[in-house]
C-alpha cells in the first residue's frame, strides 16, 4: 500500500514540463503586448514544520524566482505567466518548480503578485505552494526585463504522509541590483 499523495509525485515533473511548454508557446506566440520577466532572490526567516505541526523549527530561505508576465502594456493592466523558483530552507533542505503568476495592478507600480505552483521536495516528495508579493513591480517601456522589489509570503505543503512544511515571509530583491554594482565598476574601469 502507498502513502497517501505519493501517488501525484508522478504529476510534479509533468506539470513542471506543460509550465515551460506553456511559457515557450506564448513566447512565440504574437502577442499585441510585450512579455516582461525578470529574475529575483528571496532570503526569509522560515518555519519548517511536519506531521501536522506548521512550524517546529526557524531556519534561513533564501532562492530564487523567474517570472514572465504576459498581456500587459502598462502599469494598470493585469499580467499573467509562468514561474519558476528553486529554494532552500537551512541550507539542506531543497525545492524546485514552478506555476503561473497573476499580477494584479493595486497600484501603478506597487501590485500583487499571486503565485500557484507544484514542486519537488528532495526528489522525494510532491508539494504544492503559494506565494504573495507586493513591492515595486513597474511595467518596463523600455525592454523586456522587468525590476522587482517588494516583500513576500509564501507556503509550502508536501503531499506524502509526513506533510512537510514551509512558511516565510521575507524580501524579494532583484538580481539587477545585485549585479549593477559590479557593472558599474565594470563600465569605470573602461
Amino acid at each position: 500500500m502507498t502513502a497517501p499523495g505519493a501517488d501525484v509525485r508522478h504529476l510534479v515533473r509533468p506539470g513542471i514540463a506543460g509550465a515551460l511548454a506553456g511559457a515557450l508557446f506564448f513566447v512565440a506566440t504574437p502577442l499585441r503586448a510585450e512579455p516582461q520577466g525578470h529574475l529575483a532572490l528571496r532570503a526569509a526567516p522560515c518555519g519548517v514544520g511536519n506531521d501536522g505541526k506548521l512550524w517546529r523549527s526557524t531556519q534561513f530561505c533564501g532562492g530564487f524566482v523567474g517570472d514572465l508576465l504576459l498581456f500587459r502594456r502598462r502599469n494598470r493592466d493585469v499580467g499573467l505567466g509562468p514561474y519558476v523558483e528553486v529554494l532552500t530552507a537551512g541550507l539542506w533542505d531543497a525545492r524546485f518548480g514552478g506555476g503561473a503568476s497573476l499580477l494584479l495592478p493595486v497600484a501603478d507600480s506597487f501590485p500583487l503578485v499571486i503565485s500557484l505552483g507544484a514542486f519537488d521536495h528532495e526528489l522525494r516528495a510532491a508539494s504544492v505552494g503559494a506565494t504573495l508579493f507586493w513591492g515595486n513591480r513597474s511595467y518596463n517601456f523600455d525592454n523586456a526585463y522587468n525590476y522587482a522589489l517588494g516583500v513576500y509570503a509564501s507556503g509550502y505543503r508536501d503531499l506524502d504522509s509526513e506533510g512537510a512544511t514551509l512558511v516565510s515571509i521575507g524580501v524579494e530583491l532583484d538580481t539587477f541590483f545585485l549585479a549593477a554594482p559590479f557593472l558599474l565598476a565594470f563600465q569605470a574601469m573602461r
